[in-house]
């Protein structure tokens, strides 16, 4: 159900594809969500390391409004810490358009899923088919929460998060005749692509 004021909490998504072996970044990543960590105004935010055949990482953070959001990200300070982990690839800011209750906080999740689409037509359609996809594995053993982003730059595009206790209970979710239907129905009006992913801690 979208937010009633969905500017009171903003998603900054980025996106890292390691010039090298990815390992060598994460010393770097580890820092860059510390120093994110304690600046006014952070909420919650976890780094995602992406799983084959997808290479990179993912790097999510929840502030508490744009204005905290630019009083943090416009400081001097701030520059050195993102030219440490080099220049992100893709970086966008999103609004929580479809939030489920958490079993399990998604900083604590152990596996899951990033369901990027961009709309060819019918957002509503897709947000209401989205919600459908979560249905099926709300019911599921080890199920997380989740979550849908839509960008504010670009309302095409999306962002859906979905996190469980264990990766064995994502790959069963996954596998269900259930979700391999909700899935199909979600290209109807998007291109959709998937990838796994596991908290980087």
């Amino acid at each position: 159900m979208p937010q009633r004021n969905p500017l009171s909490r903003v998603t900054v998504v980025q996106r890292f594809a390691p010039a090298g072996p990815g390992e060598a970044l994460e010393p770097a990543l580890r820092a860059y969500a510390r120093y994110r960590e304690g600046l006014r105004g952070y909420d919650s935010g976890v780094t995602l390391r992406l799983l084959p055949p997808t290479a990179g990482y993912v790097r999510l953070d929840l502030w508490h409004g744009m204005d905290a959001l630019l009083r943090a990200t416009h400081d001097d300070s701030f520059l050195p810490h993102l030219a440490a982990v080099t220049s992100p690839t893709h970086h966008e800011l999103a609004v929580s358009v479809g939030r489920m209750p958490a079993t399990v906080p998604l900083t604590e999740a152990a596996h899951l899923l990033l369901v990027r689409a961009v709309v060819d037509s019918e957002p509503a359609r897709f947000e209401m088919d989205f919600g459908a996809l979560v249905g099926q594995c709300v019911a599921a053993e080890g199920y997380g929460g989740s979550d849908l982003l839509r960008s504010v730059v670009d309302p095409r595009a999306y962002t859906g998060i979905l996190w469980w206790h264990t990766r064995t209970h994502c790959t069963r979710a996954l596998t269900t005749p259930g979700y391999l239907d909700r899935r199909t129905k979600l290209t109807t009006t998007a291109t959709v692509t998937e990838s796994e992913a596991t908290p980087l801690h």
